[in-house]
């Protein structure tokens, strides 16, 4: 069984490379943080984050929309989807997601 810690210390890393400015490595340690505890809702955000860093939209997309199926509260990921959706040319999508967004953070003020 794996330490739930393990998770955490993954996390931690992606976080620190993110820091600096090594997106390559974020990604990979926030893949180890997802791998440990799949249900890690800002590892998934974190790595479309880096994903989208790297310009990844795709992929930063896919990630954006597993922490937000896992938390559908999670107002920045609605937002930064949008900014994706948005590099790819959805503008439509990057609008609804926008909408969201401000519609989740109305409601926490």
């Amino acid at each position: 069984m794996q330490d739930p810690q393990d998770a955490v210390e993954a996390y931690n890393r992606g976080m620190e490379y993110l820091d600096y400015n090594e997106p390559d490595q974020a990604v990979a340690a926030f893949s180890e943080a997802i791998r440990l505890k799949p249900h890690h809702v800002q590892a998934w955000f974190a790595r479309g984050f880096a994903q989208a860093s790297l310009g990844h939209f795709d992929a930063a997309i896919i990630d954006y929309s597993e922490a937000i199926r896992l938390d559908p509260r999670y107002a920045a990921a609605y937002h930064n989807r949008s900014a994706a959706l948005a590099a790819k040319g959805d503008h439509p999508g990057a609008q609804q997601d926008q909408a969201k967004y401000q519609q989740l953070r109305a409601g926490a003020a």
